[in-house]
């Protein structure tokens, strides 16, 4: 079986319209600038982080194997997450170590695990095994979205956005989450930036999980945010920026991008450039490239092809070409390397849980329109194995959507890319 390491070597230019599209050097160097930020902040940052993050795969794993024999994993996941993405963002490592020690007592016994769809009285938010306000805003608008009904009444915005909910308090908040400062605070926004960038857009401007009575007041001005302060109009990307040296630099960012184009789907400038640089940074590190510790992973790959897909007819044939051949890369990477024989994924605890990672492998297939001709943008290729490989993806989905570690809706979401509704 073929490993796919993509090697380290990265591509500095593209060449689109006849101009070079070169990868912007805050882009280029933004882990190491980033490890440096938090060596500054603390100089035994890196001792401190690798011990936690043994502990935190050590704990992953066993979180996993639970999740694999059918226990209700949803609290384990959400600390594991939590603790997980601190270790990446954070040096607050009395708070990283207390998130391990509330998982490692969890793990202890996970047949008393908390129930995480019950509401917070207090502000109706969900997510109880979450500590930071931002992952129970995003909790939260996961549990709405799993239980909404149909085509529901008006309904207010819930009380967990009220810190938010004007036109002042959301530009504060977004504009102070969107640069960051670690050499003084030891924080990267980034990850709460990103969450919640990408929450916002779906509860504010698009109403959604349910018919929200927002202001249109608030709806226009979180889209002036994100189209004229918030983005990087070189690149056409979103992103985090980074006090340093008494200045400001600006790093593009694949996930946020891939939120804010996904969601508003497509209505967003520039989406030429977005492309060429997307192409450009394909082997640069996440969060700016495609590849997780110089890897594919099915994650960013669904976020890459759903780009292109957006893209596709705002570029050159050249460019089009191109992303045909590294869509078809994706896929065989994803069939011989990720897809296992058993219907189920290759995991990794980035994925945030078995179910997780199911919806992402799935979701990349999907998308590419591998089961159906008539998605399949990309390329007129037929692919006469698709048939064996969905009725393999439904069967362990099937076997294990009612135990999966993330409540199940990531599982259910993959049958409906799968066009298999029967949930019953």
């Amino acid at each position: 079986m073929k490993k796919y390491i993509l090697g380290s070597f990265i591509l500095l230019s593209y060449i689109a319209n006849g101009q070079v599209v070169s990868i912007p050097e805050n882009d280029l160097h933004a882990s190491e600038r980033l490890l440096q930020d938090f060596i500054s902040y603390d100089s035994s940052y890196v001792k401190k982080r690798s011990e936690a993050a043994v502990r935190a795969k050590f704990l992953a794993k066993k979180v996993f194997e639970l999740e694999a024999k059918g226990y209700n994993t949803s609290c384990l996941h959400q600390i594991l997450y939590e603790a997980g993405s601190l270790l990446y963002s954070s040096a607050n490592f009395k708070l990283i170590n207390e998130r391990l020690n509330n998982l490692e007592e969890a793990i202890s016994s996970p047949e008393t695990q908390i129930d995480v769809e019950i509401k917070d009285p207090g502000d109706d938010s969900y997510g109880k095994c979450y500590v930071e306000w931002f992952l129970k805003v995003v909790a939260s608008y996961n549990q709405l979205e799993k239980t909404t009904g149909d085509n529901p009444g008006p309904t207010l915005l819930p009380r967990f956005l009220d810190p938010i909910n004007t036109n002042e308090k959301l530009e504060n908040y977004l504009t102070s989450i969107s640069v960051s400062d670690i050499r003084k605070t030891g924080v990267d926004n980034e990850r709460e930036y990103n969450e919640m960038h990408a929450t916002l857009i779906e509860m504010i401007i698009k109403g959604s999980p349910q018919n929200y009575v927002v202001d249109s007041a608030l709806k226009k001005s979180l889209k002036n945010l994100l189209f004229n302060k918030l983005r990087n109009p070189v690149t056409g990307w979103w992103g985090e920026s980074y006090i340093r040296n008494g200045h400001i630099e600006f790093v593009d960012d694949l996930s946020t991008t891939f939120h804010t184009v996904s969601y508003l789907k497509g209505d967003v400038p520039d989406m030429d450039k977005i492309i060429s640089t997307l192409l450009v940074v394909k082997n640069v590190p996440y969060p700016v490239g495609w590849l997780w510790k110089n890897e594919y992973w099915n994650h960013n790959n669904m976020d890459v092809v759903t780009l292109f897909k957006y893209g596709w007819n705002q570029v050159n044939e050249q460019q089009r070409n191109d992303m045909s051949n590294e869509i078809d890369k994706m896929l065989q990477w994803c069939l011989t390397n990720s897809l296992q024989s058993n219907g189920s994924f290759k995991t990794i605890p980035e994925d945030g849980s078995i179910e997780e990672a199911q919806y992402y492998g799935t979701s990349f297939l999907a998308r590419i329109g591998y089961f159906d001709k008539s998605k399949r943008f990309w390329t007129n290729k037929d692919f006469p194995e698709t048939d064996t490989v969905k009725n393999k993806l439904i069967t362990y989905i099937k076997h294990h959507q009612y135990t999966g570690g993330s409540g199940g809706d990531y599982y259910k979401s993959a049958l409906e890319a799968l066009g298999y509704t029967d949930t019953k």
